[in-house]
């Protein structure tokens, strides 16, 4: 961002890294500040920014509905797996832990996988495999998005599990991939272009010096369920 600073530019979108991680740069959205340059975030805000414009999913609820959906399928042994250094991680978790705790089902924190940004592609398959190797009981698995989901269903494969016919799998953002996979996911939506026209829509009010109640809190996307082929009641 410090190249940035020295352009000629009218504002920025800027979807933060890492976002529930304490911001290590604050002085350069100082900068920002001081030079009167307006930032709009998407897709999350650091922890000591929640006050700055942004256009964010509303991840509780998109994870509440799938979790729920699982619930009323039958399922009650579900595994949940989330990635906790950003936003949307923490917010899917929150989703999954309402959701359970409204169907009185009790919260184990062993049957939770949380990972790091570092360890996306390894952690999550790893330890399903483990989960399995220890005949640990599920018979679903809530999953950050639809990448974790399709490499989760390929280890179950590979151990012989069937999805959906002995595990449920879920995932997150109806991606390509949840679309066109071998097996066709249930996720939740997650449109990235209306997000991006909402950030952009936002940002342009900040540069024209429109003020109003909505520029200066979140402005909250609601979530969809899609209904695929990976759950079974």
């Amino acid at each position: 961002m410090d190249d940035i600073l020295t352009k000629n530019i009218d504002g920025l979108i800027i979807e933060p890294s890492k976002s529930e991680i304490y911001c290590r740069h604050m002085h350069l959205y100082e900068s920002l500040d001081r030079l009167r340059i307006p930032y709009v975030f998407i897709q999350g805000t650091y922890p000591q920014m929640k006050g700055k414009p942004s256009i964010i999913m509303d991840d509780v609820q998109g994870s509440y509905l799938v979790t729920k959906y699982l619930i009323e399928l039958g399922h009650k042994k579900i595994i949940g797996i989330f990635k906790i250094d950003d936003n949307q991680g923490a917010a899917r978790h929150k989703g999954y832990i309402k959701a359970m705790a409204e169907a009185n089902i009790p919260y184990d924190p062993d049957a939770v996988i949380t990972f790091h940004t570092e360890d996306r592609d390894t952690k999550p398959s790893a330890m399903v495999a483990d989960f399995i190797a220890r005949k640990t009981k599920l018979d679903a698995i809530v999953c950050y998005n639809d990448q974790v989901a399709m490499d989760v269903i390929k280890v179950l494969n590979a151990k012989g599990i069937r999805v959906p016919e002995d595990v449920s799998v879920t995932g997150y953002d109806n991606s390509l991939m949840a679309q066109n996979g071998p097996i066709r996911l249930t996720t939740v939506s997650h449109p990235k272009e209306y997000l991006g026209e909402m950030a952009a829509e936002l940002l342009l009010e900040k540069i024209e010096g429109i003020e109003d109640a909505d520029s200066r809190v979140p402005r909250v996307v609601a979530p969809e369920l899609i209904l695929g082929e990976s759950c079974k009641k």
